[in-house]
This record gives structure tokens, sequence and C-alpha cells, in this order.
């Protein structure tokens, strides 16, 4: 959860609209003439948007495709051992990645020592952690009851390394907001790394497909981003620089490692209770909803940190933003997730027999996913306010809670089938989030940035219509007499929920239609000027 701004109210002609544009160019992290910072155009700063979700877009389109034909071609089991393995390897490089990554973001002035010293303390972090991740691997094979883990985890152990060595370049490249050469870097990892999965897959390399897959996605957009990054450490990089971003820094990797706790115990808990096969069909119900809160919702929040953050002293500007930001994020991402319910059987059909009844809990899973919606931006904007503290408590009470939950969910449920298993997992994660997203909207919105929360709430509304809406057109469509196949069946569902979602938004939300009323003349104009 990081990232910052974008604007409050009009369109670069002053005209009120309620799109997502900028208002006054807002510092940069780069010195301009007089050595105070650069201020970005409107223009730039939409253009960030959009590179936003041509990344997230990008990325998340080639990643659907790839799970699906790596699931038809293994199996849960295989997805399993890796979602347990990767939970192990995130853990490591979470130590290393949050806290100094919002610090380069967020600052206000940055220079080349801090840079440097982040650098080196990184790359660091990255090889001693990693060299310890590959130590204990066997004793995270031990916990799980799963000898085959060692080897896994072994083998993406590099992947910490990797990690460290990105993180700067990519600091810098969001903190100025350059998400086009972010998006080269991230398309040309998923595409390539997903050829390798799928025909490793193909040649019957089973699980050491899906191992290769995420090695080869590190190693591609590690040499990408260092090609596409024009910042370039010392020659004698010192650790000095690094020690003006500790505080801040300290109390972000704490936020992190909460966030890591919070978001990882589902996965960490199916694994030690119920093994890798209801591991394998929780992870991939989890992971199509996530892909799309991915493209829909977390492409806003790439910009949100280094667009709120310019808004850190304006609490008014800024409490409208973020409405104006979560606004757009349940209008793009709670109709998609509707839909995604409407089509889980016959999606779950195309997998094959292996994921049989996986569609009970991708169904209740994208309840999860539209609860997340609301939480997704909550956290820039608290990182923009200079509350990182708050952020943590946040982060922790959700771990904590989700710790103790999903212990007695495994406690109570063992034995029972594989699919009843990932069900009752994520109907305990859903009872979590709508607790601490509730929690987490009353911290952000009412107390830290003094707004209304009615007023953030009330602009989704139509969007939160539409997913319902979207989610029931199996109910009729089932009673009729017809049995299509699942690829008709996928097509009618789809087709018919996005039809009913769009005219029910279309008809209920006034700020969808101004914006697109807006929109379209301004264009005609200029195409015929």
């Amino acid at each position: 959860m990081t990232e910052r701004r974008l604007a409050p109210d009009g369109s670069a002609s002053a005209v009120a609209t309620d799109a997502v544009v900028a208002p006054a160019p807002p510092p940069s992290a780069s010195a301009g003439p007089s050595g105070g910072p650069e201020r970005p155009s409107g223009g730039r700063l939409r253009a960030a948007i959009g590179w936003s979700y041509v990344l997230t877009g990008g990325r998340i389109g080639s990643s659907i495709l790839v799970t699906f034909l790596l699931a038809r071609l293994l199996g849960p089991s295989e997805f399993g051992l890796v979602a347990m393995a990767t939970v192990f390897i995130t853990v490591a490089q979470t130590l290393i990645q949050q806290g100094l990554v919002s610090a380069i973001v967020q600052r206000d002035r940055l220079t080349p020592e801090h840079l440097d010293g982040a650098f080196v303390v990184l790359v660091l972090a990255g090889l001693g952690i990693g060299l310890l991740t590959a130590a204990a691997s066997p004793l995270w094979a031990w916990v799980n009851r799963a000898p085959e883990l060692t080897v896994v985890c072994v083998a993406l152990s590099p992947l910490v390394l990797l990690q460290g060595l990105s993180i700067v370049p990519e600091a810098v490249l969001r903190r100025e907001l350059r998400f086009r050469a972010v998006a080269i870097r991230t398309l040309l990892a998923s595409l390539l790394s997903g050829a390798v999965g799928v025909v490793l897959a193909l040649f019957g390399a089973g699980i050491w497909a899906l191992v290769a897959q995420q090695l080869v996605n590190a190693a591609v957009g590690l040499v990408v981003l260092w090609a596409v990054c024009p910042w370039r450490p010392s020659r004698r990089p010192r650790l000095s620089g690094s020690r003006d971003l500790l505080v801040f820094s300290a109390h972000s990797a704490n936020a992190g490692l909460g966030l890591m706790l919070s978001s990882k115990a589902d996965v960490i808990f199916t694994g030690l209770f119920f093994g890798p096969v209801a591991t394998g069909i929780y992870r991939l119900a989890a992971r199509l909803p996530d892909m799309l809160v991915d493209v829909t919702v977390r492409s806003l929040q790439q910009v949100a940190l280094p667009s709120l953050s310019r808004l850190q002293h304006d609490r008014a500007a800024l409490a409208r933003h973020l409405n104006q930001l979560q606004h757009l994020g349940a209008l793009a991402g709670l109709p998609v997730l509707g839909v995604l319910a409407a089509t889980a059987h016959p999606l779950v059909t195309l997998l094959g027999p292996q994921w049989a009844g996986t569609e009970t809990p991708l169904r209740l899973l994208c309840l999860f996913g539209a609860v997340n919606v609301y939480g997704v931006l909550l956290g820039p904007a608290l990182q923009a306010m200079g509350q990182p503290g708050r952020l943590a408590a946040i982060l922790w009470t959700r771990g904590v809670l989700g710790v103790a939950t999903l212990a007695a969910v495994g406690a109570l449920f063992t034995g029972r089938s594989d699919v009843a298993e990932a069900t009752a997992v994520a109907l305990a994660g859903i009872g979590m989030q709508v607790v601490v997203t509730g929690l987490s909207v009353w911290v952000t919105v009412r107390r830290t940035a003094a707004a209304s929360i009615t007023a953030f709430l009330a602009p989704t509304v139509p969007a939160v219509l539409a997913a319902l809406v979207a989610a029931l057109v199996p109910w009729p469509l089932d009673r009729l007499p017809l049995d299509p196949g699942p690829v008709p069946d996928l097509l009618l569902l789809g087709g018919s929920a996005g039809l009913v979602a769009g005219g029910l938004l279309w008809a209920t939300d006034a700020r969808l239609r101004r914006l697109v009323r807006a929109r379209f003349p301004r264009r005609r104009v200029a195409a015929t000027g």
C-alpha cells in the first residue's frame, strides 16, 4: 500500500468535472533551473495515470492468460507448493522493500547521496537476507510438513537479491511519474516469463515451470529497469545519505511487515493446516479477483502516493482528491468483480476437472475483492499525510486478527474436503476484511483527513449496485433449459452481466455521465480543429 497525487477538481481548461486531472502543477522529485523543485504539468500527470493503467492492464492481461494455461497444464498441488514457497520469499523481500521505497517517493527533496545510500543498504540487505532465506528453507518445509518445499524455496531465494537491486531505480521512476518506463519493464518481463513458464509446462517440467516463470520475470524486469532508468549510483557510494530516510522508513517498514502478515496470512495458514492442494485451490480462486483489483484500482494506487503527497499540507484538497480517486476505483473495480462472480462456473469448468468446486471460493473472494476496493487507496493517503505509524497500526491489527481467525478456521476445518477448507478460509477473510476496512476508512477519512465518511462512500453506491446486479445475472439464466457448454456459457453470462452493469451505471451515476460528456466534445473539437 503506497503512492501519491492527482487533482481534486477540474480539467486543464478549468472546467469543473469529476475527472482525475491535475490542479496547479505539483512539485516533482527533480530540481529545476533555480535549484528548487521542477513542477510537472497536468498533462504529465494524466500521462502517468494512463501509463499506470497500461502497465497494470498489460501485466494482468498476460498474467490471466498464463495463469489459465498453467492451471490447465498443472494442478492445485503444484500451484499450492509454489504459493507456500512464494509467501516465504515474500517475507524476506518485505524486510528490504517497504521502508526506503516509500521514503524515496514521499520525501520533498532528494539528493544523489540519499539514493546512493539507499542503494548500498538495499543491495547488502538483499544479499544477506537472500542467503539467510536459502539457509532457512528446510525449516519452512518442516513447519509445513512438505519436504519438497525445501528445494523450491532455495531455487526462489535469488528473488530477494534481485528485489534489492531493483528497488531504487524503480522508486526513482515512480517518483518522477515516469510510468511509461515502468510499463515497458513490467510488460516485457511478464510476457517473456509467461512464455517460458508455459513452454516448460508443455514439456512436462511440472512445478519447475512455475519456479522458472518467477525467476525469469524478476531477471528480465531487472535488466529492462536498469536500461530505462537514467539514474546510476556513484562510483563510490556511501551510506551516510541513507540516514535522513531512516526515520520515515522505519515506520514504513513496520507498515510493510504488517501488510505482509495481513495479506499473506491466508496462504500461510492454508498451507500450515490444509496442505498444498487446498492452498492451490484457494490461491487460484484468490488470484483472479486480485488481478482485477490490480488492473482497476491499484493502477490508481501507483500514482496515488506521489499525487496525494503534494497535497499533504492542504487536508481539504487532499480529502476531495481522495474521494475522486475512490469513486474512480469503485467505478472501475466493483462491476468487473460482479461480472467475474457471474462467470465463475464456466471459468472453472474450462480449467479442467482437477479444479472442480473452485467456483465457490472464487465467488466469495470476489466479495473480498469488492471490500478491498475501499482499502487500496487508504494506505497511500496515510503515507501522504505523514502518518505511516497509523498505517502500520492498522496493518498489524489486520495481521493479528487474521492470524487468530485463520488459526481458528484451521483447527475447526482440518480434515474436510479441499474445496471446503478453501471456502472456509475465504469466508474468514471476508469477515476480517470488512472489519479492518471499516476501521481504515474511519482512521484515514474521519480522524486523519477530518473529512466526511458519507462523502467518501456515497459516490460509489451506483458501482455497488452494478456489481450486485451483475453477480446475480446467472440466477435467472440458470433456470432456462439450456446447456451451451462452458465457452458459450462464459460469453453469454459475461456479456449479459457486463451489459446490465454498464447500463445501470450509466443510469445511476451522474458523475460518470458528466465525465463522459465533458470528454467527448473536447475530443471532437480537437479532431476537427
